[in-house]
């Protein structure tokens, strides 16, 4: 399955968002200005221009309000084949039969192509079992010895718990004191703003990256010449974070994420805390990033194998 560049999503998103070049585009871009979440418009936008980048590659130009069930269905036997998520994929899909039915609303379409492709089934634990309180300190560590980038990533994704939509948004200007405390201000879904505390270690880890931002008047996540960081770029730089911690797999900035909540849980706080820090509406999210790990650790075959050595 033909892959475009994270440059090249990026300019197409652009496109969607602030072109309309072509009926295509037009359309395109109204149903994302129709959705009320930024993170919303961001996730559809990507969705959408891959599945038109691959359209264009795999069917010879082929536009996107062209495609019939087929070739959805076939879309999503490749991004299986590829490897990504049932979530994502699902997400992606999703995205699309949005797409395809606000087309239908607007009358450019009879019927949404979409709307009967499967689905993957999402369950409600994590796939992956994060980060464990001790990868996580080797995780800090090894940013200690990088650029402020890096440094101020960790603050952000795995002490802060931010996602890393919000983590590319943060400027110096969100920071402040309030009641004693030291807290950033966070947009997060549905454009909520929310207070979220920095401890001492996320203030010394993010403080010369803010130094930076404040002479260049950037995002604190910015790159050489202060441009703000695209979420692909991020995900380059928790790469190589994870690289330099050694951990013996790939990092990615969710990764981070789960893991403020994995360690946090393992050090002893309050599930309600940690949800309050994580800003889930509801425990059943907080504990769905744990539940995988307690069910091995708590596995009935450690009592068996103990039984059967003796």
């Amino acid at each position: 399955m033909p892959k475009p560049t994270p440059a090249t999503l990026s300019t197409l998103s652009t496109t969607l968002v602030m072109g309309g070049h072509t009926a295509e585009e037009a359309l395109a871009k109204r149903w994302l200005i129709a959705q009320p979440s930024p993170r919303t418009r961001e996730a559809y936008a990507e969705a959408f221009t891959r599945f038109r980048a691959w359209l264009d590659g795999a069917k010879a130009g082929m536009g996107v309000l062209e495609a019939k069930r087929s070739h959805l269905d076939l879309w999503a036997r490749l991004m299986e084949a590829e490897g990504l998520k049932p979530a994502t994929r699902a997400r992606n899909l999703s995205a699309l039969s949005s797409f395809y039915g606000y087309a239908v609303s607007e009358g450019v379409l009879a019927a949404n192509p979409a709307k009967a492709v499967k689905r993957p089934k999402v369950g409600d634990k994590s796939s992956r079992l994060g980060l464990t309180l001790d990868t996580s300190r080797t995780v800090l560590k090894a940013a200690e010895g990088m650029q402020p980038l890096h440094r101020a990533t960790v603050a952000l994704l795995l002490c802060a718990g931010l996602r890393a939509s919000e983590a590319c948004r943060v400027r110096p200007g969100d920071i402040r004191e309030d009641l004693g405390h030291t807290v950033l201000t966070v947009r997060g879904k549905g454009d909520d703003f929310t207070p979220v505390v920095l401890a001492p270690v996320a203030l010394r880890l993010i403080a010369e990256a803010v130094a930076e931002a404040k002479r260049l008047n950037s995002p604190i996540l910015h790159g050489p010449n202060g441009e703000a960081l695209s979420r692909f770029a991020l995900g380059r730089v928790v790469g190589r974070i994870g690289k330099a911690a050694r951990l013996g797999r790939a990092l990615t900035p969710h990764d981070l994420r789960h893991g403020m909540i994995t360690s946090a849980l393992e050090a002893g706080e309050p599930i309600h805390q940690v949800q309050a820090h994580a800003r889930h509406a509801s425990p059943v999210t907080t504990q769905r990033y744990d539940r995988n790990r307690g069910r091995l650790d708590n596995s009935a075959a450690y009592g068996l194998g103990r039984a059967l050595a003796q």
